[in-house]
Order: C-alpha cells, then sequence, then structure tokens
C-alpha cells in the first residue's frame, strides 16, 4: 500500500516524539486507520490535517493513551 507523502511526514513526527507506528490501514477517503506499538486502540488519522498544531494536539492524546495502558498494564 502507498501511502501519502503528507501522512508519512506525520508518522515521522509521531516518531520523533516516541510513538511507533505498528500498522497503516487505508480507510474511506482521505483517513487512515493507524496502530501504534504504545496503546491497543488504533487511531484514525486524516491526511487532509497538515497543520503542526493538530499534530501536537495527536502527541498529547498518544501520550495519556500510552499512560492509560501502563497504567492497566501495572493493574492487573
Amino acid at each position: 500500500m502507498e501511502i501519502p507523502k503528507v501522512l508519512r511526514e506525520q508518522i515521522k513526527f509521531y516518531e520523533r516524539h516516541g510513538f511507533h507506528v505498528t500498522d497503516v490501514e487505508n480507510r474511506a477517503g482521505a483517513h487512515f486507520r493507524v496502530t501504534f506499538a504504545e496503546f491497543p486502540q488504533p487511531q484514525f488519522i486524516s491526511k487532509n490535517v497538515n497543520e503542526p498544531r493538530g499534530w501536537k494536539n495527536n502527541i498529547a492524546r498518544f501520550r495519556n493513551l500510552a499512560k492509560e495502558q501502563q497504567e492497566n498494564v501495572k493493574s492487573v
């Protein structure tokens, strides 16, 4: 599957911040289902959002999801 350039740039940004993509699946239109190694919930990302603010907001959300995942693992 060919990943659009804008989405590849987003993935590189997320990886620089410590989140590693394990799977990318094309969904309807400009949306992609992206799975990260740090948490089990897949994220739906649009290739049309090319603004740094949105990417930073995603990083904050990913950190919260990863933190919840770590807490769940510790409590088990």
